[in-house]
Order: structure tokens, then C-alpha cells, then sequence
């Protein structure tokens, strides 16, 4: 079985394929028959992501009624289309494998295939039942993720309709055309004032504006107070979400070296779960560090100019 899971890994880290189905063996001999789909579902660029038998995809096989909701919830986790279940059974030197898919939004059955085939070589039966699998696989691909539409070519503009210049009969036309005259504005003289004396008041005159003309003088950098406030603010809540991811880093790395006797508890599957979320923990720690330090540096310029 190792050999079959090295290609396995192989095929599922190839970023050439698009689709991909998380396979779900029901019974021992269905794991065996896994190392069989490994070359057409490549073909097909389908990336395959195999569950082991302490999976929690593998678990979900004994929740009874739950089973499909929680395989549906696995897919979503490991970020792929379908499920796929197989079981396969042996008699009389022939196997039989049954594979049914399972959407990946709330576990419905969309596909089931069966292939009959001698135990000694079953590539040759299973080989058209995968290529149909595959093409359901990239339907779902598509329908989720809709091509862009082509662009329209661009248009020739019409040009503006020519408008000819009005034809004038040269024996119509008038020889001598007039210029019409400029009016000239006639000037009017002002009536003289009757030489009568006028009470001037010399007192000034006191205007007071309305209270909503009147804007509210704030007091000098109040502006930078508040902003300084601010930043600092954001500089001690990036600081506390470094430190968090930072801890959860530390005790997922933690979780992840613990062995017995030399061998570690956690399968595969688990132990690249547990090194993700690790590595995960500590980019986020690693950006909310550099955060704090920008924000703290700008609150301490802030600082420095209020007054």
C-alpha cells in the first residue's frame, strides 16, 4: 500500500489539475482497488485526495443517518468537489466495485457506477466507469466556477451624415448686400440734485450673525489627539491577536511532535492538518507583530505633536 500512497500524494500535489474528489474506501478490499484509479482519473485530470482509515471522512461511515452530512462536511474541509465511496467485493475470481459520488454541499447521492472485472485485471472494467465519473467531477467544476464571457469586438463608430452648404443662385444673388447698421446707445444726462442738506449718521452699525452661520472653533490639535488615540488603539489590538495566533502556534507544534516510544499517534492526513494550521497560526501571529510595530511607531509620532 505505501507505493499506491506515494502516487496518490503525488498525483493530488500536481497543479495541473483542476478537479478533485476525495475518495472514502468503505471496505478493506475497496483500499486495495484505490491504487487502480490513480492513472485514469490523472488522465482525466481529476486530483484524488484519499481518506485513511482514521480520517475523519472514514469515521463518518458509522453515523448512521449523519453519514452523508458528514461527509459532505469533510469535502468542504479538504476543498473539493464531490465524495466518492467505494466498496468492492470478491467472488469467484471476479471483483466487484461499486462507487457512488456525493455532492459536497449537503451529501446527496449525484452518481453511481458499477464495474465487474477479473480480480487479476480490473483496470480494463474500471476504465470507462472512471472516465464518466470524471466528466460529472468537471461539470460540477464548471458550473461552480462559470467561464468569462468572450469580449465583443469593438464596433466601427458611423460617421456623422455631411450636411452640404445651401446653393445660391449667382443671378439671384443680391450684388450689393447691405451691412446692417451698429445702433449707437443714446446718452442720457442725469437730472440735478436739489441742493438740499442730508442727515448722515455716523454711528457704526453692528451686525451679529446667526448662530448656524457661526462655526465652532475647536481647540488646537484635537485632530491629532483623536488620531493618536486611534493608532494606538489598533497598535494594542494587533499586539493581543500576535500574541493569540502566536500561543496556538506554539501548542499545535506542540501537539504535532508528540510521539510514543518513537512513533507518532497522528495518521498521515492528520499530521499535515496539524502542520497547516501551525503554519497558518503563525503567519497570522507574524502580520499582526508587523502591524503593531507600524501602528506604534506611527502613535508615537502622533504622540510627539500634540500638543
Amino acid at each position: 500500500m505505501r507505493p499506491v500512497l506515494g502516487a496518490l500524494l503525488l498525483l493530488c500535489s500536481s497543479p495541473a489539475l483542476a478537479s478533485s474528489l476525495l475518495v472514502v474506501a468503505e471496505n478493506d478490499p475497496a483500499r486495495e482497488v484505490i491504487g487502480e484509479l490513480v492513472e485514469p482519473f490523472g488522465k482525466a485530470k481529476v486530483k484524488l485526495k484519499v481518506a485513511g482509515p482514521q480520517a475523519p471522512a472514514s469515521q463518518c461511515l458509522n453515523k448512521g443517518n449523519e453519514r452523508n452530512r458528514c461527509l459532505a462536511q469533510a469535502a468542504e474541509t479538504a476543498f473539493v468537489e464531490a465524495v466518492l465511496l467505494i466498496k468492492a467485493t470478491t467472488a469467484k475470481g471476479r471483483t466487484t466495485v461499486t462507487f457512488q459520488m456525493l455532492d459536497s454541499d449537503e451529501g446527496k447521492l449525484i452518481k453511481r457506477e458499477v464495474a465487474t472485472g477479473p480480480a487479476t485485471n480490473l483496470g480494463g472494467a474500471l476504465k470507462p466507469v472512471i472516465a464518466r465519473l470524471a466528466k460529472v467531477v468537471k461539470a460540477r467544476k464548471e458550473k461552480v466556477e462559470p467561464q468569462p464571457a468572450p469580449d465583443k469586438p469593438d464596433q466601427p463608430k458611423a460617421d456623422p451624415p455631411k450636411v452640404d452648404p445651401p446653393k445660391v443662385d449667382p443671378l439671384k444673388a443680391d450684388p450689393y448686400p447691405t451691412t446692417p447698421s451698429k445702433t449707437e446707445p443714446v446718452a442720457v444726462k442725469p437730472e440735478p440734485k436739489p441742493d438740499t442738506p442730508t442727515k448722515t449718521n455716523l454711528e457704526p452699525v453692528v451686525v451679529t450673525p446667526p448662530e448656524g452661520v457661526v462655526a465652532p472653533v475647536q481647540p488646537k490639535g484635537s485632530g491629532l489627539t483623536v488620531a493618536a488615540w486611534t493608532t494606538t488603539g489598533l497598535a494594542v489590538a494587533a499586539a493581543g491577536v500576535a500574541g493569540t495566533f502566536g500561543a496556538l502556534g506554539f501548542t499545535t507544534a506542540g501537539e504535532l511532535g508528540k510521539n510514543e516510544a518513537g512513533v507518532s499517534p497522528l495518521s498521515r492526513s492528520q499530521a499535515n492538518a496539524l502542520a497547516a494550521q501551525a503554519n497558518t497560526n503563525y503567519t497570522v501571529a507574524l502580520g499582526a507583530g508587523i502591524g503593531a510595530g507600524v501602528l506604534g511607531v506611527v502613535s508615537a509620532i502622533l504622540w510627539s505633536q500634540t500638543p
